[in-house]
This record gives C-alpha cells, sequence and structure tokens, in this order.
C-alpha cells in the first residue's frame, strides 16, 4: 500500500506560485510529417491576437473572493489504479482518461489494452473492452480518449488511428470495439482517385483521411454527430460519426497540434507546438453547396510563450482554457469584436509544463495537471474572471498525463439561509506516466 499524498489545502488564499518563464519542453513531441491538404480552403487571413506573451498577462489565482465568508478546500485520496502488465505493453504505459456524462456517472479510462468505464466514486470497472477478442494492443499507446453522446467513446492511438467504441448490446458489461477509422470502406472508395492522394514526406504518400502521425487529441461535437481529431502530423480532421466517413482534413498548424476542445455551438479549439491555439468553425450553410460542415479557421490566439498541451471549453463556450510548456493556464473570454477570444489572465504556480486541463461544464471548477507531478484545482468567481487555486495535491510519482473531474451526483451546493453558505463534492481522476491512475475526492465548503 502507498502512503497517502501530502494535501496542500487554501482557505481563504490561493495556494502560492512561483515566477513566470518557459520550462523545457516536456509536452508532446513534434512531428516531421508534413501537413495533409484540406478538402476546402480555409480562411487565409483570420483575425490574430499577437498582443503579447503570457508572462504579461495578469494572475488570475488570487484569494476567493467571497463577500459573505472564506471558501475552505479538502482533497482526499480514494483509491490507486495500477497498470496491469502485458505480454506487449510495459508496465508503465500511460492511461487517457475523460468523463462520462451520460446516464452513467464514472470515467472513461483506456489503455493501450483495454478501455473501461469507472465508478465515479470507487473506480471500479462497470464494463469494459475484452482486448483479446478486439486486438487492441496493435494500435500503440493510447494518446486520448473522449466520450461520445450516446454511450459511445474513442480512442486516438500512436499509430495514427481512432477507434470507436460501444456497449455490446448482448453483454451490456462489455465494452466492444466498433471500427476502426478510418474505415476500410473509406479507404477503398477514396483509393482509386489520385487526387485523395497527399505527400507527407518525399517519396511518400497517403490518403488525406489518415492520419500520418500520432493522435494527439480527440473530441466530439454536443450532439455526437461530429468527432474532431488532431495528430503531430499538424492537422486537423473531421468525422462523421454515424457514416463514420472523414469528412474534412485541415492543415490546422506549423508544428504538432497536441488538443481539441468543443464549444457547444460546435466550434472548436486546437492547441499546438507552434504555441498558438487556433479557432475553427463550420461555414453558413449559404456558403457552401453540400449539406456537410464545412470548417474554417476564424481567430488564432497568440499569449502563450512556449508549446500549447491542452485546451479546456468551459461556461459554454464562453471561456476557454489552454495550457502549455511556459508553466501557466491562459484564461480566454468569449469577445466576438475581439479576434473571438481575448486573453484576461493566467493561472499561475505549476513549476513545470502544464500537461493537461480540464472543467466540469458551467459548475467554475477547473483542474490542471503538471510535469511537477501535481494536480491543482482552481475555482471560478461567479463573475467568472477571477480564479482562487483552493488545492493541491502532491501525490504522483510522475509526471500527471491527463486529468478528468465530474461534480458528484446529487451534490449540487446546498445553500444556507443566508443563500450563501453550502459545500460541494467533486470526483477528480489523474494519470500520471508511471501508469498509476489516481481518483481524489474534492470537498469545497463555504461558510461566513
Amino acid at each position: 500500500m502507498k502512503l497517502l499524498p501530502r494535501l496542500c489545502m487554501a482557505t481563504g488564499t490561493a495556494a502560492a506560485g512561483d515566477s513566470d518563464g518557459s520550462s523545457n519542453k516536456l509536452g508532446s513531441t513534434a512531428s516531421s510529417s508534413s501537413s495533409t491538404v484540406s478538402t476546402s480552403s480555409s480562411a487565409a487571413a483570420a483575425a490574430v491576437s499577437e498582443a503579447s506573451s503570457s508572462t504579461s498577462l495578469p494572475s488570475l489565482s488570487a484569494a476567493p473572493s467571497n463577500a459573505a465568508g472564506c471558501l475552505a478546500a479538502s482533497f482526499t485520496h480514494l483509491t490507486t489504479l495500477l497498470p496491469l502488465p502485458t505480454a506487449t505493453t510495459a508496465p508503465s504505459a500511460a492511461a487517457a482518461i475523460a468523463p462520462a456524462t451520460d446516464s452513467f456517472h464514472g470515467f472513461i479510462i483506456a489503455r493501450p489494452a483495454s478501455v473501461a468505464l469507472h465508478d465515479i466514486f470507487t473506480l471500479e470497472a462497470a464494463s469494459a473492452s475484452d482486448s483479446s477478442a478486439d486486438d487492441t494492443t496493435t494500435a500503440g499507446s493510447v494518446k486520448c480518449v473522449a466520450h461520445i453522446h450516446g454511450g459511445k467513446a474513442v480512442t486516438g492511438h500512436q499509430d495514427g488511428t481512432l477507434r470507436l467504441w460501444r456497449h455490446s448490446t448482448r453483454a451490456p458489461a462489455r465494452i466492444r470495439l466498433a471500427a476502426a477509422l478510418p474505415t476500410v470502406t473509406d479507404r477503398l472508395r477514396r483509393f482509386p482517385v489520385p487526387s485523395n492522394h497527399v505527400p507527407i514526406r518525399r517519396h511518400h504518400r497517403r490518403l488525406w483521411i489518415e492520419h500520418a502521425d500520432a493522435v494527439s487529441g480527440v473530441a466530439a461535437s454536443a450532439d455526437g454527430r461530429l468527432l474532431f481529431s488532431v495528430s503531430w502530423d499538424r492537422t486537423l480532421k473531421v468525422w462523421a460519426v454515424p457514416s463514420l466517413r472523414c469528412l474534412q482534413s485541415l492543415p490546422a498548424h506549423d508544428d504538432a497540434v497536441n488538443a481539441v476542445a468543443v464549444a457547444p455551438d460546435g466550434t472548436a479549439y486546437t492547441g499546438s507546438a507552434d504555441r498558438r491555439v487556433r479557432v475553427w468553425a463550420p461555414r453558413p450553410a449559404s456558403e457552401h453547396k453540400t449539406k456537410k460542415p464545412v470548417y474554417h479557421l476564424v481567430a488564432t490566439l497568440s499569449r502563450h510563450t512556449a508549446a500549447v498541451n491542452a485546451v479546456a471549453v468551459a461556461c459554454g463556450g464562453q471561456m476557454l482554457y489552454s495550457a502549455g510548456n511556459d508553466r501557466c493556464v491562459v484564461v480566454w473570454e468569449r469577445e466576438d469584436s475581439a479576434s473571438h477570444m481575448v486573453a484576461i489572465g493566467a493561472l499561475r504556480g505549476h513549476r513545470k509544463a502544464v500537461l493537461s486541463v480540464a472543467c466540469a461544464g458551467n459548475d467554475g471548477l477547473v483542474v490542471s495537471g503538471s510535469a511537477d507531478h501535481t494536480v491543482r484545482a482552481w475555482r471560478r468567481d461567479a463573475d467568472g474572471r477571477g480564479h482562487a487555486c483552493v488545492a493541491v495535491i502532491d501525490g504522483h510519482a510522475s509526471a500527471v498525463r491527463s486529468v478528468a473531474v465530474a461534480l458528484v451526483p446529487g451534490q449540487k451546493r446546498r445553500q444556507g439561509g443566508d443563500g450563501v453558505d453550502g459545500d460541494e463534492e467533486w470526483r477528480v481522476c489523474s494519470a500520471s506516466f508511471d501508469g498509476e491512475v489516481r481518483l481524489w475526492s474534492l470537498r469545497l465548503t463555504t461558510g461566513s
């Protein structure tokens, strides 16, 4: 048994941060592959926010601004899942995690040899894939995972493929592999047409529907009909979930793309090793002939001084969080009159690169994981601008690669007689590069 991790609680004050500056590049390695050709022309001139770097942004990690009293937080370690070594997988193979938001409350945990849905309270597997039948190990390590509305999940792999999972109708406790993207049917349909083959390096061509490098990020639209994937090959691809076809491939960045997030209105955000976050939106139906969504570049957000490793959307798409190797999480606010998003500040405190960030919808909690082995929880004020670092946990022995957060069912804030006092309980799941997945209970109490 491992000892419980050290807990650093912030009560009415923010956790101590450190000075600005960029760290060594601990994020994803850039790919040398060239970008694939877009199936539709993207905007040549997009609005660019190039004002200044993240070092000039004001720090938002101040003390909680509660008129009635202070905010107390406690982080408790609940359980740890250790990796199970297999014949083809090293024991330290890292996992990818994402929240499941359908009728079942829990987390999706993806490993090279399995994909499983785990209970939000105990991390016990409620359903899991059969690796011997699905042969998932041939896809290499899992880089990312996302939940799709309708009880499905998608994983991105080192070999450049995406894998779609759904519950088995014959055995509810099993998750089966539904398809690998791009599908064989899609490949055969496009292979005879020469224009579908694009150069990825000298003397080597590939279908534009294929990723030429590891899939580093996946996200789904709110209705579950569209899937977005990004890769170290510098592209963003849009997929139709019902038909399992690739609709569009966009040369998204000048370097490896590390993350993608999608807002409820369908706007997609990508973060890259080129230090930029780019905003993609579908063109109005009147501007293109087909009924399929054609995405184009609408803005480029440049405030990071190093590679961007993770992005997350909050407040129904009105706020965006981007984390990078410059050791901070930049907070963006929707402003259509100023290049779509405006950086309002940064969350500072991590000592090394921030590798992951997650939000809990509109509930005001932001969680970040870092190469400094810590997980930080940030509470957003009611005005949406001020943020407080309410807890810091130092429980992992390796860099925190992936984080996810979910509000415990039935634990919405219970307000007291004055309308302010109450408490909340959250579940935070974190995965590190040593293969461990840990579950934490975060309790926030507001009192006079």
